[in-house]
């Protein structure tokens, strides 16, 4: 009784298209749309494909044809303000990168940068923690920049 309950679990969960999270193969590939993004290295490049993805998923104007858009990230933590013993209080991060949209017919170049600013705690661990927060911040927010660059060309062509 029990394998039968079990086989038609399966069946079901097989007939509604479920498809694990962490598989392998074709299925776990991101395939949004005809603007694919290129592979970027590096924690906050995964970061930052992730994010174009999630903003180009609506695609871009004047875009019919299948694109590819290769971004080279640069990020920078600088440190702004110290206290009086020389430990720093506050920090910039800042992530720039340049982007090239190819088309069949014609590729698009840009540049592009997201800056985020954060108070640093006291412990190196909350430090590291600020951080990683201020660096994921900052490539969404430059995701959403390279996007709107890519809107403001295309609208014009």
């Amino acid at each position: 009784m029990k394998q039968l309950l079990a086989l038609l679990a399966f069946a079901l969960i097989a007939g509604c298209g479920f498809k694990p999270v962490y598989s392998t193969g074709s299925g776990a590939n991101y395939t949004g749309g005809v603007i694919a993004v290129e592979p970027i290295d590096g924690r906050s490049g995964y970061l930052l494909r992730r994010a174009l993805q999630e903003e180009l998923a609506i695609g871009l104007p004047n875009v019919a044809e299948p694109a590819t858009l290769t971004v080279d990230l640069t990020e920078n933590l600088s440190r702004l303000a110290f206290q009086q013993d020389g430990a720093a209080s506050r920090s910039n991060v800042t992530t720039s990168a340049n982007y090239t949209l190819a088309r069949e017919s014609t590729s698009i170049h840009g540049s592009a940068v997201g800056e985020v600013s954060f108070a640093v705690p006291d412990s190196s661990f909350g430090d590291i923690a600020a951080q990683k927060s201020a660096s994921e911040r900052a490539v969404k927010l430059l995701a959403k920049n390279i996007v709107d660059d890519l809107r403001r060309q295309l609208s014009v062509q």
